[in-house]
């Protein structure tokens, strides 16, 4: 028979692979405030864990205008 003892790691780092994450304190109309709360209930997460995923993909939606500006621009560079 095989031998199943499992090795289990002899130290153990708290918080690692987490995301450092910052506290803000932010105000919304009580309708906007009832929206988020009843996604986040359908969704069976925390409302900060739903404020945190709008959050992030504001911000990358906002990278992404940024990087795909449809402004031309014209870029010189100097020789």
């Amino acid at each position: 028979m095989a031998d199943t003892k499992q090795e289990w790691p002899k130290s153990v780092e708290v918080g690692k692979g987490e995301e450092t994450l910052t506290s803000v304190d932010i105000e919304l109309p009580d309708k906007d405030f009832i929206v988020i709360a009843r996604e986040a209930h359908h969704r069976n997460i925390t409302l900060n864990k739903l404020i945190n995923i709008i959050l992030k993909d504001s911000l990358d939606t906002l990278e992404y205008r940024f990087e795909h500006d449809e402004t031309p621009q014209l870029l010189c560079e100097d020789t």
